[in-house]
């Protein structure tokens, strides 16, 4: 499944987020825009070019809703990874893990009992 790259233009934040190109063109403006959370977000296509060159299918740091906590426990989860020797921030706002690398994003994995059966060889 193909996955899409948007810049927040306020922010500066990236995104990605994979989805069917139909689900893509459903939910994109004229503009190639989309709307997320209620902030509109323009596609960063030179990103995705450049990240697929690299061989890399993922924007650093990557925000995991999977790896996440609820939002009100973002800082308990944050001092929790800090004791396992795996720091890791968590949004505020959403409570998504926030990984810096793949190494990073592997480690916590592990620590914490999770297993990403989409992982690469290099994913620790």
């Amino acid at each position: 499944m193909p996955y899409y790259i948007y810049k927040n233009p306020t922010s500066g934040e990236k995104t990605s987020i994979f989805m069917t190109i139909a689900e893509m063109e459903r939910s994109s403006n004229a503009d190639g825009s989309i709307e997320l959370e209620g902030n509109l977000w323009q596609r960063d296509i030179s990103a995705e070019i450049g990240s697929a060159q690299m061989g890399s299918c993922a924007v650093w740091p990557l925000k995991s809703d999977a790896a996440g906590v609820h939002p009100s426990q973002a800082n308990e989860f944050r001092k929790d990874s800090m004791q396992r020797g795996i720091p890791t921030e968590f949004d505020k706002e959403t409570g998504q893990a926030v990984f810096t690398s793949r190494s990073h994003r592997a480690k916590y994995l592990k620590a914490y009992g999770m297993h990403d059966k989409s992982g690469g060889y290099g994913d620790g």
